[in-house]
C-alpha cells in the first residue's frame, strides 16, 4: 500500500520510486528464472509423451487433469527471493514429481506476477505524482488515478 504521496517531500517521493523499481526487478528477475525452469520442465514433460506415444504406451490422462485454472496462486508472495535451487536430476524424477513440480512453479509464477502488476501500478502512480508536482506544483487524487493505470486521459 502507498503512503499519502501529498505528504511525502519530492526526496521522500523519489526515495519511494527507487525503492518500488529495485522491487520491480528483483521481482522480474525471478519471474524470468521461474519461466525459464517451467520451460525447460515443460520440455522434459513433452519429450516423455512424445517417447510414450512412439511406444504405444501413452496412456491418456482425464481432461479434467489437464486443465489449469488462469490464476493458481496464493495470492502471497513466496518467501524465498534468492536462486530457485538446484535443478532436479530430471532422470531421476517420475512423471507425477514433474507434473507438481511445473504447477508448483507455476502457482509461484503467478504470485509473483500479480504482485509485479500490483508494483507496476504503484510505480505509475508515484511517476503520475512527481510528473504532476513539477508540472503544475498540484497532486494526483482519485479521479486521476484511471488515467493513470488506464493508459490514457
Amino acid at each position: 500500500m502507498l503512503p499519502d504521496l501529498s505528504l511525502l517531500s519530492d526526496d521522500e517521493l523519489s526515495a519511494l520510486l527507487s525503492r518500488l523499481e529495485s522491487t520491480e526487478d528483483a521481482i522480474s528477475r525471478r519471474r524470468r528464472l521461474l519461466h525459464g525452469r517451467i520451460d525447460i520442465l515443460r520440455g522434459e514433460r513433452t519429450a516423455r509423451l512424445r517417447a510414450q506415444v512412439a511406444a504405444g504406451a501413452l496412456d491418456m490422462p482425464s481432461p479434467t487433469t489437464l486443465e489449469r485454472a488462469i490464476y493458481t496462486g496464493s495470492g502471497d508472495l513466496p518467501e524465498e527471493e534468492g536462486a530457485l535451487g538446484a535443478m532436479p536430476d530430471l532422470a531421476e524424477v517420475d512423471d507425477d514429481a514433474l507434473r507438481a513440480e511445473i504447477r508448483r512453479l507455476e502457482q509461484e509464477e503467478d504470485d509473483i506476477s500479480l504482485n509485479r502488476r500490483v508494483l507496476h501500478g504503484q510505480i505509475d502512480i508515484v511517476r503520475a505524482e512527481r510528473a504532476r508536482r513539477s508540472r503544475d506544483g498540484g497532486h494526483i487524487g482519485p479521479d486521476d488515478l484511471g488515467p493513470v493505470l488506464g493508459g490514457g486521459r
